[in-house]
């Protein structure tokens, strides 16, 4: 019986995998980089993260998965970093990027590739996120050290922007005589 029972599943990983796999992990190491780099040093968050990460190389399912975004969160929080800077931009696009690499990962057996049909659907999805992302957290920075009043008004109407255009891209690329990969239906 070794240490890391399940170490072994790594070789087994179909390549798409392997590489979803490795960006989540680059994510978290470079969100460990950067946190400590502008923030302080964080022993919890570097612990956190290795022992996370370490959960993930074994078994890549949905819990491993939100146990690494947790480890993220902690360093995050733990390193100070002020939350009104534009650190938290990079921040939040390495926490997207884990979420998604670690879901792609665990969307199936460790044999077989990640669906095309499934690809279709995140990377857009990713990239609208990752975009409505950087526009809440622009108009947010830009308007706070201006007027405090007008942050409640301006993330509302960029998050009712973000609902509508998911909103049209699911009407837009939802045909109803096809299975929604993962739906079951």
């Amino acid at each position: 019986m070794s240490l890391f029972p399940r170490m072994d599943r790594i070789v087994q990983l179909h390549r798409d995998r392997m590489l979803a796999l490795a960006v989540a992990l680059t994510a978290a190491v470079l969100l460990l980089v950067m946190t400590d780099l502008v923030g302080s040093m964080s022993w919890y968050g570097l612990v956190a993260t290795l022992a996370a990460g370490s959960v993930v190389l074994g078994n890549s399912d949905s819990f491993a998965g939100l146990i690494l975004l947790c480890a993220m969160v902690l360093q995050w929080i733990t390193t100070g970093v002020d939350a009104g800077s534009w650190w938290v931009l990079p921040a939040a696009w390495l926490l997207l990027v884990a979420h998604v690499a670690v879901a792609l990962t665990a969307s199936g057996p460790d044999q077989a590739p990640i669906p095309r049909a499934i690809l279709a659907l995140w990377v857009p999805r990713t990239i609208l996120v990752g975009l409505a992302t950087t526009a809440v957290a622009a108009l947010a920075l830009l308007i706070e050290p201006t007027n405090h009043q007008l942050i409640p008004y301006g993330v509302a109407a960029v998050l009712i922007a973000l609902v509508v255009a998911v909103v049209v891209m699911i009407r837009l690329t939802d045909d109803p005589d096809t299975e929604t990969p993962g739906s079951g239906q």
